[in-house]
């Protein structure tokens, strides 16, 4: 079994060659690299821009809002220049402070488009740094515990990278398997290895280790090109070949119901789609309805982020990898069955 299985991953690798899937990940590798490290940016401001007048005596407001990291071309010299430059930026809120400190007068000049609530927490957030500048220190009525120790921030173009790794080299594999069945449906080497001594789980795991070798050197090499090699590969590709295994068996099963890409392609985008569904909750951690947890593809998502930028969880790759080996057993008991019921022995 052995034997057939190395020699039918000889074929599907040259099948593999021929179809240009090596260059695909090694293009797709790069375009997203140099995308990464140069198209998207470090960091991405979803609140409006505040911009400042201080016509305190001594600027204090300014000084303590500059030494605190405020950018001081975000600061103008009056209340009309302010007001010009929140008109000419719909993305800006301006607040202008007037007065000696403790009468301040705070204006807020905004675009009317944000909610009171926003508008009142930009108010308190005003006086509780004018509060400082005073030197007037308020107790705390709240306290703030950490269950893990704080992790390093993560620029918002690295945080896109488990996102790549998620969608490119693990279910890409889904797609890729497709190809390979239907190819072989169209050139009559199903129905030629129907007579030949190979079975079905020969003709399945030799399928299943091209994908996942596919899928660890894109996982790798993207890594390797956006974030060096400071990161624990052997658990990247652990998970990487264990959840690109779990995605090929699925898509060799889907596949084979299916007498040609077209007929699968619509069915296909739609699972990956679904399978999709936890990116919404990677970056927005509120958004993770059951529906969403359940799926497979939920914890290998977050499985990335947490080897890509490990955050103390003990144990969730150990348990994760546990999962998926349990998960991939039953997809490929189901993939076989499938796979000898369709395939192997209507040799469609």
């Amino acid at each position: 079994m052995l034997k057939r299985t190395l020699n039918l991953m000889k074929q599907d690798s040259k099948v593999a060659l021929r179809n240009y899937f090596h260059l695909v990940i090694l293009i797709l590798a790069v375009l997203m690299s140099l995308l990464i490290n140069f198209a998207i940016p470090d960091e991405v401001k979803l609140t409006p821009t505040e911009l400042f007048f201080d016509n305190t005596p001594g600027k204090a407001f300014q000084e303590y809002l500059i030494s605190e990291g405020v950018d001081p071309d975000r600061f103008f010299n009056s209340y009309e220049d302010l007001k010009s430059a929140v008109r000419k930026d719909g993305s800006s809120l301006g607040i202008a402070v007037e007065g000696e400190l403790d009468r301040a007068r705070v204006t807020i000049i905004h675009q009317g488009t944000e909610s009171e609530e926003i508008l009142n927490l930009l108010d308190a957030t005003i006086e509780s740094a004018l509060d400082r500048v005073r030197g007037i220190e308020r107790e705390s009525n709240h306290r703030v515990e950490y269950l893990r120790s704080k992790s390093a921030p993560v620029s918002f173009n690295k945080n896109t990278i488990p996102i790549i790794v998620f969608m490119e080299a693990i279910m890409l594999g889904f797609l890729l398997i497709s190809v390979m069945v239907f190819q072989e449906k169209e050139e009559g080497s199903i129905r030629a290895y129907r007579v030949s001594p190979g079975g079905t789980l020969e003709y399945i795991l030799s399928k299943a280790a091209v994908n996942m070798g596919l899928g660890v050197i894109y996982a790798t090499l993207l890594v390797v090109l956006t974030m060096g090699f400071r990161v624990n590969f052997p658990a990247l590709m652990v998970l990487v070949a264990l959840s690109s295994f779990f995605i090929t068996m699925l898509g060799l099963a889907v596949s084979a119901f299916f007498r040609s890409l077209q007929e699968f392609l619509f069915v296909g985008v739609f699972i990956l789609s679904i399978l999709s569904f936890p990116v919404g909750s990677y970056y927005s951690p509120a958004f993770s309805p059951d529906i969403v947890t359940w799926l497979p593809s939920y914890p290998i998502l977050f499985g990335v982020r947490e080897i890509l930028f490990p955050t103390g969880k003990t144990g969730f790759i150990t348990s994760l990898n546990l999962l998926l080996i349990a998960e991939s057993l039953g997809m490929l008991l189901f993939s076989y069955l499938v796979v000898h019921r369709r395939l192997m022995r209507e040799g469609r």
